[in-house]
């Protein structure tokens, strides 16, 4: 079978509250790549048809647009070339713009420019062109809806037809940079391939011109500004250089190479001074160090003028002489002896004379001292006098330097605007541009438009993308249950099976033989029909034993045995959410296939407004039902029996009584439903839908177990949804969903491993394969 039986345990529990179904809204719809494979699968023909409209599109477009033919000219941008013009000594005047990727941005956009084009067209004659003229299109009508009826400005027609031309001029142009670098690509489109080379080139000549040009007026602007500014930047140079010679001699102030004489003089007497201070200071430490030795009798070898002094040299060396022999000779023969005493004699007198020497030396640095002294107190005395002569004048230098400034930058910009201005016009005789060409347009030889392979490709992946989108968006918005794995997760609750679809061939051929059956039955022998007289769907599963749907209704049967043998009732309901689901056949089949199996089984048409279970099997019934409960009848005289398995039905005669509308609240059929539970092992009910109407809702409640048919492919997740609150209060009482009319084949789209896959081996087992409609 297609589904396999789910063995729940559904015995009776106490329940506090009834325990309602999830929403749809709180189903976490995930998609793994398995899920988006089966939506690519069973939305292939959006997809196709998405791809057909689009690829068709293209077609179109490819076919009825016209032929275009682009060719390309190739200027570089040289700031530097310009200044190859000047033959001056004079700096190079500066380009009129930098190297930096605004400036170069911006002169594409000066070639696209309204002047630029407007020289192209008088030049080349584009307005006398049909092919640059304004051409009426589709959507024009309603662009003149929202356009002035009469022109704004009063431009005469010649300049709107020059304008139009410039502005289908610019569509037709194309100006890049390539990359980072100074090059830049002009491209231009027309029908024919001569013309477009031309008219690239024009516009590259053009560019050229209108920087020539710019330059031109810019230079020429800047020397006359400059002009007027030498005239006034002299006359106050003038006037600044006469009130420094004025001031100087009304103040006697004598400059001499940029400062004046006592300046000059007070700075070199302040730096002689200096030199004096720091002479003065080494002839004291020489003094001090001199005196220092001569009072304390000390070595005078210390002494930088002993060292110098030849005499004092020779006394020592004498002195070292004569201490070693009196050493030797005191060793030698003793203290007293004459050699030792005249050795000690000699000793004295050359200390004597090394005194006299260092005497001396004294004398010499304590003149010097006294002469470095005196010369640092002249230069004192003198720096005070030129310090009291220079207060007197401070007050008119320092007037007499901010004139000086004054003057000296006057001086400064007249010379910097004088070079400038030679600069200026002498740029003026020649200009070149700041760009060259560095390949001419050529003619092309192949058309740039409609490129009719990457269209066409690009139109596949467009389609193929967008079909994908569609495919999902449609399958997302789909909210109909097309799964047993959907069902569960939208009811909450166990999908028993997929009751497949029968293809209308075969029920197209068995109703053949029912018709043949006609002239053999009799309504007054029997008012149930034949089997062959019977609708074919309603005994398909007892008719075609091997082939899925009758296993889809073992597989329900079976979940209703194990509740029953759970003791949990034996009354099930079959009900669905809305009318036309397949719950009257689904009901049919499940008793049949019950009785078939030796269990004791009736099945009670509840759908009292709309009986489609009487119609179908018995239509000429006289009593049923309601005279069955109603006591009107014995309910052996109201049930109908099938022959062949032996299936007790009670049907629902059809009567326009409003007595029906209430009959399956009454305690009538309370007591028919508790009486047949004890008469027979199954009471199969079926019964109306639970959305429209509230019979459902109450027949519901005098269940044991109940059913729920989901059209598959039709019915909606929320109406579902809405079916299960109906039953919340004896939500424990739903043994779960059966999926109707599932075309297996278009399963295997939604879930595989459900779907006709892996039955094919065991589908029918030799009989006439079922063809499933689409």
């Amino acid at each position: 079978m297609l589904q396999p039986a789910f063995d729940y345990d559904r015995r009776r529990l106490p329940v506090v509250e009834p325990v309602r179904p999830p929403r749809v809204q709180e189903i976490d719809r995930t998609v793994d790549l398995r899920e988006m494979l089966r939506i690519l699968r069973r939305r292939r023909w959006i997809i196709a048809g998405v791809v057909a409209a689009v690829f068709g599109a293209a077609l179109v477009f490819v076919l009825t647009s016209t032929t275009l033919y682009t060719a390309s000219a190739t200027i570089l941008i040289d700031p530097h070339r310009s200044q190859t013009a000047n033959t001056s000594d004079q700096a190079p005047a500066p380009s009129n713009f930098g190297t930096d990727d605004a400036m170069i941005e911006s002169q594409v956009l000066l070639i696209k420019s309204v002047a630029v084009l407007q020289r192209v067209v008088d030049n080349l004659k584009l307005t006398e062109d049909s092919e640059f003229a304004p051409r009426a299109g589709l959507l024009d009508p309603i662009r003149g809806l929202f356009r002035p009826s009469r022109p704004v400005s009063g431009r005469s027609p010649k300049d709107i037809a020059k304008a139009n031309t410039v502005e289908a001029l610019q569509q037709r142009l194309k100006v890049t940079r390539e990359g980072t670098t100074f090059v830049i690509d002009i491209d231009v489109s027309a029908e024919n391939p001569e013309k477009a080379a031309q008219i690239a080139n024009a516009v590259a000549e053009s560019y050229f011109y209108e920087q020539v040009q710019s330059r031109y007026n810019t230079n020429k602007i800047a020397a006359s500004w400059l002009n007027r500014q030498l005239d006034e930047l002299k006359a106050r140079v003038l006037t600044s250089d006469k009130a420094v010679a004025e001031f100087r001699s009304g103040n006697d102030l004598v400059m001499t190479q940029g400062q004046t004489v006592n300046d000059q003089q007070l700075s070199d007497l302040n730096n002689k001074m200096i030199e004096a201070h720091v002479q003065t200071a080494e002839a004291r430490a020489k003094f001090e160090q001199v005196e220092a030795i001569a009072k304390n009798h000390s070595d005078p070898g210390t002494l930088d003028q002993a060292l110098a002094s030849d005499v004092i040299k020779q006394l020592r060396t004498q002195y070292a002489d004569v201490a070693k022999n009196l050493a030797d000779a005191s060793s030698k023969y003793g203290p007293q002896h004459p050699l030792v005493l005249n050795a000690r004699a000699q000793l004295r007198e050359t200390q004597r004379l090394i005194d006299q020497e260092v005497t001396r030396v004294l004398e010499n640095t304590r003149e010097a001292y006294r002469v470095a002294q005196s010369r640092e107190q002249a230069l004192k005395n003198s720096l005070g006098q030129l310090q009291s002569t220079s207060n007197t004048t401070s007050q008119a230098q320092v007037r007499l330097r901010e004139l000086q400034r004054e003057a000296d930058a006057n001086r400064t910009l007249y010379e910097s605007f004088l070079a400038r201005y030679k600069q200026t016009t002498a740029q003026e005789s020649l200009e070149l541009p700041d760009s060259r060409v560095v390949a001419h347009a050529d003619i092309p030889i192949r058309p740039s438009f409609p490129k009719t392979g990457m269209i066409l490709a690009l139109a596949l992946l467009v389609g193929t993308g967008l079909g994908v989108i569609v495919a999902f968006v449609i399958d997302f918005l789909d909210r109909r249950v097309k799964s047993l794995r959907q069902a569960e997760e939208v009811t909450g609750l166990p999908a028993l099976a997929a009751i497949p679809l029968v293809g209308t061939r075969e029920l197209a051929a068995r109703a053949n033989r029912g018709r043949q059956a006609l002239d053999e039955y009799d309504p007054k022998t029997s008012a149930m029909l034949p089997a062959l007289m019977q609708p074919p769907l309603m005994r398909y599963a007892i008719d075609e034993p091997t082939s899925l749907f009758a296993e889809a209704v073992r597989a329900v049967r079976l979940s209703i045995q194990r509740t029953a043998r759970g003791g949990g009732g034996n009354v099930v309901m079959v009900s669905s959410s809305v009318d036309g689901e397949g719950k009257t056949t689904l009901a049919t089949n499940l008793a049949l296939s019950l009785s078939a199996v030796g269990m004791r089984t009736i099945i009670v048409d509840g759908d009292l407004r709309n009986p489609e279970l009487s119609r179908s099997l018995c239509p000429k019934a006289k009593v049923g039902l309601i005279e069955a409960a109603t006591r009107q009848v014995p309910l052996e005289q109201a049930v109908l029996f099938d022959r062949p398995t032996g299936l007790a039905l009670l049907p629902v005669p059809r009567r326009n009584s409003g007595f029906i509308n209430e009959f399956v609240f009454s305690d009538a059929m309370r007591n028919l439903l508790s009486h047949l539970r004890g008469q027979f092992d199954f009471v199969v009910v079926d019964s109306p839908p639970l959305v429209p109407l509230v019979d459902a809702r109450a027949l519901a409640e005098q269940a044991d177990r109940i059913l729920l048919a989901i059209r598959w492919d039709a019915t909606p997740q929320e109406v579902v949804t809405q079916a299960l609150d109906t039953l919340a209060p004896v939500h424990e009482r739903v043994v779960g969903t059966v999926l109707t009319r599932v075309d297996l084949r278009r399963l295997r789209f939604y879930d595989y491993y459900r779907s006709s896959s892996y039955m094919e081996p065991y589908s029918y087992l030799g009989q006439p394969r079922v063809e499933a409609t689409p």
